[in-house]
């Protein structure tokens, strides 16, 4: 009973408040362009402060972590080398072969890596979530321009420079980057500044929870249900139980070490996969419907995950 509570507890506070996001936008509190520009927000302003404020007010980084970062990033590559081939054997649509290769390996890290990593490992495993979030987001965001391009109608062919290029648009690199910067220098801020500043950051989680859910539309899936549980399928079971049997009995991972990485494989698939859908002309309507359904079941697998982990006494 008491792994059942544990695993309740770390999950039913984020999604509580995606439902809670749902219900106000079907009450019209909130609306779409409120929602979207909120969603805007997020992803330009709070997340960039967070993930700053976070290495900024680390107290050490600990390059112990490489290992598992190196990790993380061995599990990208080898997702997309497996999944890339194999997809269009199973899917002849061009349009829908990037969308769930892309959906299938790529998680919403930034969105789940921090807060749960918080609310089961404490400090500890913040400090190496975002570790893993500065390492695996510019190959995240470069592999997803070569992936869509390599399978786009609009005739728009992969390319290093363009891909390089698109990653350091993301705002939460700069974070990243500009964090690293102040922390390595040991820049001082002004007080009022720093309390600030974190004050904002600190929003970014349930903000963002909160505008998910009034993103929520349970259109109907029939169209791409074959895909839509194979991917799923894939996403949400396969490949966390997959890669979590060689983080565990290889590398050895246990507690603070091992929560960050099994969020990193475990949460839901991301946001930038719908934008990126529609970027590059692709289904996107496919790719809407995994955010959503990935959501929606992500609250039951984590839910497993948890309790299974907990009772085998590794986090």
């Amino acid at each position: 009973m008491g792994n059942l509570i544990f695993a309740f507890n770390a999950v039913a506070p984020s999604f509580s408040i995606v439902i809670l996001g749902y219900v106000l936008k079907r009450r019209g509190v909130l609306s779409e362009d409120f929602v979207s520009k909120g969603n805007a927000l997020c992803f330009n302003i709070l997340f960039p402060l967070l993930v700053f404020f976070n290495l900024y007010d680390a107290t050490s980084i600990d390059f112990t972590y490489i290992k598992i970062i190196i990790f993380c990033i061995g599990v990208i590559f080898i997702s997309v080398a497996i999944l890339t081939p194999l997809i269009p054997k199973f899917v002849k649509d061009r349009r829908k072969i990037g969308v769930m290769i892309q959906c299938m390996y790529r998680g919403n890290f930034m969105l789940y890596g921090l807060p749960f990593s918080k609310s089961l490992g404490g400090a500890q495993s913040v400090a190496m979530a975002t570790s893993i979030m500065a390492a695996t987001l510019p190959i995240l965001n470069t592999l997803g321009v070569f992936v869509y391009s390599a399978f786009s109608d609009t005739g728009e062919k992969a390319s290093t420079k363009k891909a390089f290029i698109n990653a350091l648009k993301n705002p939460i690199i700069w974070g990243v980057i500009f964090g690293l910067f102040f922390y390595i220098l040991k820049l001082p801020m002004p007080a009022f500044l720093h309390t600030a500043g974190n004050d904002i950051a600190k929003t970014a989680t349930p903000l963002a929870f909160l505008f998910l859910g009034g993103q929520f539309e349970f259109r109907s899936a029939k169209r791409n249900l074959k895909e839509l549980v194979v991917g799923l399928t894939t996403k949400l079971v396969l490949l966390p139980i997959i890669f979590l049997f060689p983080a565990v009995y290889l590398l050895g991972l246990r507690g603070t070490d091992l929560i960050p990485v099994f969020i990193f494989l475990s949460a839901p698939t991301a946001i930038t996969n719908y934008q990126m859908a529609i970027q590059f002309d692709a289904d996107y309507e496919l790719a809407g419907d995994f955010l959503i359904y990935s959501m929606v079941f992500s609250a039951f697998t984590l839910f497993f995950f948890i309790y299974i982990l907990r009772g085998m006494g590794l986090i």
